[in-house]
């Protein structure tokens, strides 16, 4: 890549800087990496990444950002806007380098795809440090494991070691681990059984044991159907849909399937309209930024245990 090779130089520059008092290692799924100075000219990768740092007041050290599954929130929109969008989805490793980052922070390990960005190692050789949001590495959170909100609260803290704001780090996952464990505390959904819908007609996708929106829907007291499926994302059979005849439906709102759309399709077919769910009206909708382990995470499982309580 030729302009890898010219641009080398330039990133190296960008992450060198006056020595700190404290360089901070961090560790990132199997990979760790010094900070001799606070990142000046971060790029995010996906919103969840770009959530964390928004929610930290970082925007001032961010020089790019990618990929949204759906709306920022209002309390982050403004400083999001001050933040130049590189691509709609992943950008090319050249439009990376031309920005002349010293830390690339991604929401998904597909970022640092050889299809995509290219290896962490890569970027390490340039001087460009990485980090992945912990929930999303797969050898520290196996697919047959249940999820917890600790890779939250880490997340937090690392980001908040790295720049250098531990107080704001301290302070957010505080007011998190409060907001999660007031619904955990007194759940809505406590002994009701739930279909937890993302997409398709043919077959439906959902979830499995293990994934943020399994634990989303646990969080609010709810059982999901799918619970002793291995993985986070499952296709079902409708057959086990039926056979379950959950008492709520779960809706997950997300730009490549809406909430209307599934509702529309459940209430129209003549077998799954019949399910007592539908009968009776008893949808919640959760975005589908507010079922990742990410910032929030606290507003879904808020905005579920909401509604499931009006349900009520």
């Amino acid at each position: 890549m030729n302009l890898l090779r010219v641009l080398m130089p330039l990133c190296l520059v960008a992450a060198a800087g006056a020595a700190q008092a404290d360089p901070v290692t961090v560790q990132s799924c199997g990979s760790s990496y010094t900070y001799e100075t606070p990142p000046k000219r971060a790029i995010t990768l996906n919103q969840q990444a770009t959530e964390v740092m928004l929610a930290l007041g970082l925007q001032d050290a961010m020089v790019g950002t990618a990929y949204l599954d759906d709306e920022i929130p209002d309390q982050w929109r403004d400083a999001f806007d001050s933040v130049p969008v590189l691509a709609e989805k992943y950008p090319a490793a050249e439009i990376v380098l031309t920005q002349e980052p010293d830390f690339l922070f991604a929401g998904f390990a597909s970022a640092f795809s050889e299809d995509n960005l290219g290896s962490v190692q890569k970027w390490h050789d340039l001087g460009v440090g990485t980090y992945l949001v912990d929930a999303s590495c797969r050898s520290a959170h196996p697919q047959d494991v249940p999820l917890t909100i600790a890779p939250i609260l880490r997340d937090i803290e690392v980001i908040g070691d790295i720049f250098g704001v531990q107080d704001r780090a301290d302070a957010l996952i505080a007011e998190t681990r409060a907001r999660i464990e007031a619904v955990q505390n007194n759940p809505a959904g406590g002994g009701r059984s739930a279909f937890i819908y993302d997409s398709g007609t043919d077959t439906p996708f959902s979830i499995g044991c293990c994934g943020g929106p399994a634990l989303v829907a646990k969080t609010a007291g709810l059982t999901s159907i799918s619970a002793d499926v291995e993985g986070a994302w499952v296709d079902l059979a409708w057959e086990r849909v039926v056979e379950a005849d959950p008492d709520v439906i779960l809706l997950i709102e997300a730009g490549w399937s809406s909430a209307q759309e599934k509702r529309e399709y459940l209430e129209n077919d003549p077998v799954l309209s019949q399910l007592t769910a539908v009968q009776n009206g008893r949808f919640v909708v959760v975005p589908f930024s507010e079922t990742l382990l990410g910032m929030r995470f606290a507003d879904g499982v808020e905005n579920l245990n909401a509604q499931l309580a009006a349900l009520r």
